[in-house]
């Protein structure tokens, strides 16, 4: 091999090094704002494991008084990195990832003047589970499978795990989810119509699970700005859905965060009673119970 020869072939190597070379991050100043994280493409590896662990390593530094930067800087990086497949779901991937990445922020903000209740992380736990489950329910529309049925038995497990200490009403809402994956499993091949029911099951365990959680904080004078946000969302979230095959749907959702925010307005001045609560839970297990009665009746 001449010199010539030699030249080249070095050159060529050092050219085909650069892409790999161009995709290194490029370090960024304490403090700065999070680059955008590429979404998870649809059939792409979960990335709960490393949301799972970046959220307890900023519970462990908030209880500890330490409002560490690059914890949290790991956190949102993995929720924005997360949740691929609601590309077209209702909340859809980035509704998810704002509304999580904005409960995180506000912890953040006022861990600066007081401590957190550890509650609080309980709680982003559970709709970090939950976020996963409906992204694995979404993957299963495009995907359908013996495994995707599966995971999804997985998901709900995990986040009834976690919400059992939230929510009292998690065995009955457990109970009806498993029964629907059941069905699911006898189907060979299941239809993203046969999803609908366990879609409609978990997003009413979603608003219950949420209005209980704001109503015990609410009264005892500790709600947050997450906790009303979160009320208001997942319940917008459940009348959204029923919306497709009741009319009245979307004017009741008008109606119950009208009353959130009514809530949330009179909580600033003082605690709340279970009084206070007693409409907007009377509506929402009423919303649940309109979808078992509907889920009854023979079709077909």
């Amino acid at each position: 091999m001449n010199i010539n020869s030699r030249h080249s072939l070095a050159i060529l190597a050092v050219l085909l090094a650069l892409p790999v070379q161009a995709q290194t991050p490029e370090p960024r100043p304490q403090g700065g704002p999070a680059k955008p994280v590429a979404p998870v493409k649809p059939g792409a590896p979960a990335a709960q494991p490393r949301t799972e662990a970046a959220l307890e390593a900023v519970r462990t530094k908030v209880l500890a008084g330490d409002a560490d930067r690059a914890a949290y800087e790991e956190l949102v990086a993995a929720i924005r990195g997360s949740y691929g497949n609601l590309g077209q779901s209702t909340p859809d991937a980035i509704t998810v990832r704002s509304r999580l990445v904005a409960a995180v922020d506000d912890i953040y903000a006022r861990a600066k003047q007081a401590k957190i209740a550890p509650e609080e992380f309980s709680a982003l736990k559970v709709d970090l589970l939950d976020a996963q489950l409906e992204d694995t329910l979404a993957g299963m529309a495009t995907t359908p499978g013996e495994k995707g049925v599966d995971a999804l038995a997985a998901g709900v497990k995990q986040v009834a795990d976690a919400s059992q200490e939230l929510d009292p009403g998690t065995a009955e809402w457990r109970t009806r989810a498993q029964a629907l994956i059941d069905g699911l499993k006898k189907k060979a091949t299941p239809e993203p119509v046969d999803l609908e029911p366990l879609r409609e099951e978990l997003a009413h365990a979603r608003a219950m699970r949420s209005e209980v959680v704001l109503e015990k904080r609410a009264t005892s004078k500790g709600a947050t700005q997450t906790d009303f946000t979160r009320a208001r969302n997942h319940l917008s979230d459940l009348l959204e859905l029923q919306a497709r095959n009741d009319p009245e749907a979307r004017e009741l959702q008008k109606k119950l965060v009208s009353a959130i925010d009514d809530l949330e307005h009179r909580a600033a001045e003082a605690a709340l009673t279970k009084a206070d609560f007693e409409s907007l839970r009377k509506e929402l297990v009423q919303r649940g119970r309109m979808a078992l009665a509907e889920r009854s009746k023979p079709h077909g």
